[in-house]
């Protein structure tokens, strides 16, 4: 689904921060399922993790299929159907990053989950403040990402540290440049959305959610590679 997101005159400012506002909330609340339910996991109910344990793998392919049908056939299903798909994928990957807690310290974690959440505002700020069009940087962006799912690949195999190291700092980069282009992307589109509402722009704001979700998620496990001390 595109917008000509050139022609912004006679926006509606408040519309436009209404959607600005749902976007955001449907990221926390996406944030706040995933780590809920990782921490319920390995707190309370690590009977209940281990069963799931052995269908991580499908729960994995699981969650990349709703990413993938959030993202191409989003105009085909509903905004309710939108919605429960987004839940579901929080709950997964909530329940697969339980398994973080057996390999970190608790303040390992917590440092890594500070330090991706001030990455994150501060580059939403710089996003949505900016006067530049940040989308003449997509293409180094998605370059780049392409980069960094290559050097993961071959690192599975050759086990390099160096290349651990430089998979991480890039993958840092990525993914603040990816917050910032998101959330200036985000705003332009709701100069467009401002005098629209109903199911578009609902099933609108659950799909850059997802977008906004994936990179605070990204900077985490990269920030954990930083901060995070194995026990």
């Amino acid at each position: 689904m595109y917008y000509d997101i050139d022609n912004m005159n006679d926006i509606d400012v408040r519309s436009s921060n209404n959607f600005l506002r749902k976007v955001f909330l449907y990221m926390v609340l996406g944030v706040a399922i995933s780590f809920g339910t990782g921490i319920y996991l390995y707190l309370y109910n690590q009977e209940l993790l281990f069963s799931l344990a052995r269908y991580f793998n499908i729960m994995g392919i699981a969650g990349l299929g709703m990413v993938l049908i959030l993202n191409f056939f989003l105009e085909k299903m509903s905004a309710g159907m939108a919605r429960i798909l987004f839940i579901l994928y929080s709950l997964v990957i909530g329940t697969i990053f339980s398994t973080v807690g057996f390999a970190y310290s608790p303040l390992a974690i917590l440092y890594a989950f500070a330090s991706a959440l001030t990455i994150f505002v501060v580059m939403s700020i710089y996003g949505f403040f900016t006067k530049e069009d940040l989308s003449s940087y997509r293409t180094f962006l998605i370059v780049g990402l392409i980069s960094l799912i290559v050097m993961g690949l071959f690192n599975i195999y050759l086990g390099v540290g160096v290349l651990y190291w430089i998979e991480t700092i890039v993958g840092i980069v990525i993914f603040t440049g990816f917050t910032a282009y998101d959330v200036n992307r985000i705003k332009r589109i709701s100069y467009q959305l401002a005098n629209e509402e109903g199911e578009n722009v609902e099933k609108l704001g659950i799909r850059w959610a997802l977008e906004l979700y994936l990179d605070f998620i990204n900077l985490f496990l990269y920030a954990l590679r930083i901060f995070g001390r194995r026990k």
